[in-house]
């Protein structure tokens, strides 16, 4: 039993090829067209035990016109397929009510239609409305109509209140149905909409190149550190490093070696701040560097491991294999002067290292 069951999931959710058209659409118009074929059957049966023959094949050719719907959604053909399913239900829904009367519920379905309208994302906001008001306008025609007229209906009241009873159930079971999937819809393009502003946000914080924060991302981070600091006292410190001779390096080789050089470091640079830090990239080849909970002398044999890994890296892109030095500037964080004078401060010191012979961590 489970086996059919997901065979006939299978089908039903099978997607379609054109691109253009919307997949739970025509899964929602197949699950309706299958259900309410079901539901004509029915009928025609309680009119045929009414010995109402000819109604009875009006409903037959409803449910084969439905089960044409339910097949031409496989054939990248949705937008007909909503139109026949929308004919149907409109016209089979008029005549019943017109041929049972008012009470026997038919008109009902002509809501089903409008909740599917309203489903679709290609027609416009105003074609909705309007076709709403237009149904709307044919319910109550129908109803003045009903009410006025004599109907066609015979039987027991105890088969019409058994008839009105299964249309409750029917229409419940349609709501359900409908429901879910506005839900399901709604719940997904939630979950795009978050997925992409989750990207914009990833966009707005990292650096293109290398993949590691950026100036704001950093300076967001410092504001963090600096608050808890205020707070709790918890040191740390900052440092500014810089890629020695690098202008050469593009000079000579390109900037696509230069990229692959920066590129590279960053992997470094993380490997070596994982749980102790955070780096990002300040600008063209220079990088900041944060320790948490570190004194300047921790954070100074942190950064040493790290000169020391990238003196010893050969960097091999294509044909050019390099060696790489970088001198940094390391400063401690100080309540007294702020977080812009301890960074001017380490860039003071990067420039100190500079100007004495580059490769060190001056602090």
């Amino acid at each position: 039993m489970k086996k059919w069951i997901r065979k006939l999931h299978n089908l039903i959710t099978k997607d379609i090829n054109n691109e253009k058209e919307a997949k739970d659409l025509a899964v929602l118009l197949r699950v309706l067209s299958l259900i309410y074929i079901a539901y004509y059957i029915f009928v025609a049966l309680s009119l045929t035990h009414l010995y109402h023959y000819g109604h009875a094949f009006i409903a037959l050719i409803c449910a084969g016109l439905l089960g044409g719907c339910f097949v031409i959604t496989y054939d990248n053909r949705t937008k007909q397929a909503r139109r026949m399913f929308h004919i149907v239900t409109i016209v089979s829904a008029s005549y019943f009510t017109l041929m049972a009367g008012w009470f026997m519920n038919f008109q009902w379905n002509i809501l089903i239609t409008i909740l599917i309208i309203f489903y679709s994302l290609e027609l416009q906001m105003s074609k909705k409305i309007y076709y709403m008001k237009l149904l709307f306008v044919l319910i109550v025609a129908l109803a003045i109509f009903t009410h006025m007229a004599p109907t066609y209906r015979e039987g027991s009241e105890l088969f019409s209140f058994f008839f009105q009873t299964i249309h409750v159930f029917f229409y419940a079971i349609m709501l359900c149905i409908i429901a879910y999937c506005y839900c399901t819809k709604f719940n997904r393009a939630e979950e795009k909409l978050r997925q992409f502003n989750q990207k914009l946000i990833e966009m707005a914080s990292l650096d293109a190149l290398t993949q590691l924060p950026n100036r704001r991302s950093m300076n967001e981070h410092l504001e963090t550190l600096v608050y808890d600091n205020d707070r709790t006292g918890k040191p740390f410190c900052v440092a500014i490093g810089d890629v020695d001779f690098f202008k050469k390096i593009n000079d000579n080789y390109g900037h696509d070696t230069g990229d692959y050089v920066l590129k590279t470091l960053s992997e470094l640079f993380q490997n070596i701040v994982k749980g102790r830090g955070k780096v990002a990239r300040w600008g063209g080849e220079e990088f900041l560097f944060c320790f948490e909970g570190m004194s300047v002398q921790q954070a100074h044999a942190t950064l040493e491991i790290l000169r020391l890994q990238i003196e010893k890296y050969n960097f091999q892109f294509k044909e050019h294999s390099l060696k790489i030095t970088m001198t940094f500037g390391l400063e401690e964080y100080s309540q007294i002067i702020g977080i812009e004078s301890t960074i001017s401060k380490a860039d003071q010191k990067l420039y100190e290292g500079k100007n004495s012979g580059r490769n060190k961590v001056v602090y």
